[in-house]
């Protein structure tokens, strides 16, 4: 079931509104509903009933009440500031979105509607036919939530969100999102569009295990709507755009998804030692990809041909249909330009880049040409199996074929038949060395997409880098104390605390904080941190100590820990001799799941302590499925924010910052690994499951010796890192650790931009 639901205002019905409900009604099955919010209609006769469909209804977006109490007091909310109009502080306008899918969403839950909701903007039309099953591809059963993240920008584009009311997080967060409105909550934000707060709050419960599919992931710019599957169905018309009747726009390069990194290590390895590389290419849409493996291959070669073989503008919607084509179609014309303009920049460089491009259906525009010269073959065009199976059959001499789009799930049956063009020609192919390349990129029906690489045996042609092949170790952490005594844990330090309620959403400021974990720290290093931006300390247990030792007084200790004050800590201490010494200008931010001997111990020292709620799986309400809710016995207000952000006391504190308005964050003592020799001589010992307690792990071909808790803040780590929106100025200290190298290696540190490096490249 899919109910989607949009707004508009009587003055833009001609304006777009009604371009839009003709779309619909021409294309859309009937089996899908749509529920419009009209604005400025004094009366249902008013409103364009007899015009179209009759799964379109309308209704008055002034009856929701809780909107017009918003809209009346705070009329001063317009984005007018100092006589200049600035967007994102115009909560009146955008909260007209959000009170209207609210307002159907609660309604369809109190129906006990298990399907989908989703919010599609009133200046979109609708291409071609649309039906269940391609609103069931674009929105998986199994996902909670469904939109379109931005790598530019760290917020979605909510021109189109999904929410699967089957599913309690889901639910949840359009309660969350209401409530951030109907409370006034949303002044606490940065900014005061519908899309930020959606975003802050996915974040939140994306973090908690939500499972969400970002349906634009890896692609740059901020109208992401155009580069993702939606392209297929239906044209954004965002902005000035709806005032036209039409706008010709470049396809923006798509990047991102982990397999593309792989793509380019392939290229790498098996172009040292040569001088000059070929390489052929199906599929080479707006050239961009094209651009990126010659960059690869221009590390160790200084002449690179390509060649490249495209339907281009000879594309229609049949062969979209026939090919699982989502993307747009490019001119030939267009392409070659970029290319040549590439080829001048790399001549000024002292590297030759030559192309040819063939347009055509590759089942006749293949036949004919030389591949007897090819190094490397990328297959990445139609994707039926018949001409899957045709492009291959050019390239099956080439050295090194590498295959996009090859779908895994936990259960074969699940993978489309339409999907699987690339697996049974993969699978079908007799050379023995190929292998299909781990990965975790997603796909929009669910399970993952991989590139499949064959490998001829020619003597020239090594295996294939170890880098590429192992499969990643992954921690799934739980909480370390039953369920009970978390509960127990909170019910007193709340009682013993009593200072809760200065947790809130705060306005960013410019400080800076240093962030001391519990590993190694060059404390010289850190002082002289604090010399040049004045920042405030925050500190785990493990350094707190050691922060004292080297004279550094933390402004803030932050304390996640239910386990017991006398029992050894995570780095073989015993937690009670960490809090010996404590300096009466430190604050402790104590976690309500934190063990009562510790919080008794700590307040018997000093009386400077806040407490904060931690999420945990712990504190659910088990009886509620369709939303994320409290247990209603836990003494937890109503509202009250959860801090999230990892499995550590470390990370949870770059959470604690976050919503505290820090964003300048400066990171030591963060290294996830352990000293080889105390591995060795450990490598008997076992953990509290009966597991070896030390792991020898590899990432970017560094190897390490870790711990499972360890290995699971490496998680957390690499997860805040390879987030795309992430909104935090961080600085990270430290080398030769799994933690550098994870930072080291990830998105933000990598591929991450401002805006002045843009605008400077």
């Amino acid at each position: 079931m899919y109910t989607f639901v949009t707004s508009f205002t009587k003055k833009h019905y001609d304006i777009y509104g009604e371009k839009f409900l003709e779309s619909v009604a021409n294309n859309w099955s009937s089996s899908l509903r749509l529920v419009v919010y009209v604005e400025g209609y004094d009366d249902v006769e008013e409103l364009p009933l007899s015009n179209f469909s009759s799964n379109i209804e309308y209704r008055h977006i002034e009856h929701i009440e809780a909107r017009n109490n918003f809209i009346d007091r705070n009329a001063d909310k317009t984005g007018n500031l100092n006589g200049t109009y600035d967007y994102r502080w115009d909560a009146v306008r955008f909260c007209n979105k959000v009170y209207a899918y609210s307002d159907l969403a609660y309604e369809l839950i109190e129906d006990d509607y298990k399907g989908w909701l989703v919010w599609l903007d009133a200046d979109t039309i609708t291409t071609k036919k649309f039906t269940l099953k391609d609103a069931a591809k674009i929105m998986p059963a199994d996902y909670d939530i469904v939109h379109l993240g931005r790598i530019d920008i760290d917020y979605s584009e909510t021109g189109f969100v999904g929410w699967n009311l089957a599913m309690h997080n889901a639910c949840s967060q359009i309660v969350d999102i209401r409530g951030a409105y109907d409370t006034n909550e949303v002044f606490a934000y940065r900014e005061w569009t519908d899309s930020f707060v959606f975003t802050r709050l996915l974040k939140i419960y994306e973090a908690h295990g939500a499972n969400v599919l970002n349906l634009s992931e890896g692609v740059r710019g901020l109208e992401v709507f155009a580069n993702s599957v939606l392209k297929d169905y239906f044209v954004h018309n965002k902005g000035n755009r709806k005032f036209e009747d039409k706008v010709v726009h470049v396809s923006k390069d798509v990047t991102g998804p982990q397999r593309y990194r792989k793509l380019a290590t392939l290229i790498r390895h098996y172009s040292k030692d040569l001088s000059s590389y070929s390489l052929v290419e199906i599929g080479t849409w707006n050239g961009g990809r094209a651009i990126e493996m010659a960059l690869a291959a221009f590390e160790n070669v200084d002449k690179f041909h390509y060649r490249g073989f495209d339907l281009f503008e000879q594309a229609t919607d049949e062969t979209d249909k026939e090919e699982l084509n989502v993307k747009e179609h490019n001119a030939l014309a267009a392409v070659e330009e970029r290319l040549a303009q590439f080829a001048a920049k790399m001549k000024e460089n002292g590297k030759e880049f030559t192309f040819r491009l063939i347009a055509g259906n590759t089942r006749d525009s293949m036949k004919g040409v030389r591949f007897d010269d090819v190094d490397f073959a990328y297959i990445d065009g139609g994707h039926s199996y018949e001409t899957v199976k045709s492009d291959y059959s050019f390239l099956t001499n080439v050295p090194v074929v590498v295959f996009d789009d090859y779908y895994t799930t936990d259960d074969a049956a699940g993978i489309p038949d339409e999907h699987q063009g690339t697996i049974k020609v993969f699978n079908d192919a007799t050379p023995k060395r190929k292998r299909v390349l781990p990965s975790d990129d997603r796909t929009a029906f669910g399970g993952r997409v991989h590139l499949a690489v064959i490998l001829q045996d020619y003597n020239h042609i090594s295996n294939l880098p170890d880098e590429l092949t192992r499969v990643p170790i992954l921690v799934k952490p739980k909480d370390c104390m039953p369920d009970d005594d978390i509960k127990s844990n909170i019910e007193y330090n709340v009682e013993k605390i009593n200072n809760f309620n200065w947790v809130a959403h705060y306005k960013p400021v410019d400080e800076h904080v240093i962030v001391v974990s519990g590993g190694k720290v060059d404390f010289n290093q850190v002082k002289k941190v604090i010399k040049e931006t004045g920042g405030k300390v925050f500190c785990v247990k493990h350094s707190y100590p050691k922060l004292l030792a080297n004279d550094i007084k933390p402004y803030g200790c932050v304390i996640l820990d239910p386990r017991p004050l006398e029992g050894e800590s995570t780095h073989g201490v015993v937690r009670k001799n960490l809090f010996k010494k404590i300096d009466p200008t430190t604050k402790f931010f104590i976690a309500s799941m934190t063990d009562k001997s510790v919080t008794e111990y700590i307040m018997s020292k000093t009386d400077n302590v806040l407490g904060f709620h931690a999420f945990t799986d712990a504190i659910r309400d088990k009886n509620v499925t369709d939303k994320v809710a409290v247990d209603p016995s836990l003494p937890i207000a109503k509202g009250s924010l959860l801090i999230s952000g990892g499995t550590c006391a470390a990370t949870r504190t770059i959470g604690l910052l976050d919503t505290l308005g820090y964003n300048n964050i400066h990171m030591f003592g963060f290294d996830c690994s352990i000293d080889p020799k105390i591995a060795e001589k450990g490598k008997n010992e076992k953990d509290g499951m009966g597991n070896p307690k030390y792991l020898h792990v590899e990432t970017g071909g560094k190897q390490f010796y870790t711990t499972g808790e360890l290995l699971a803040l490496a998680q957390d780590l690499e997860k805040m890192f390879e987030r795309k929106d992430i909104g935090l100025n961080i600085k990270f200290y430290g080398e030769d650790t799994l933690a550098a190298q994870v930072f080291e290696q990830s998105f933000y540190n990598q591929q991450y931009r401002t805006f002045n490096e843009v605008m400077n490249a």
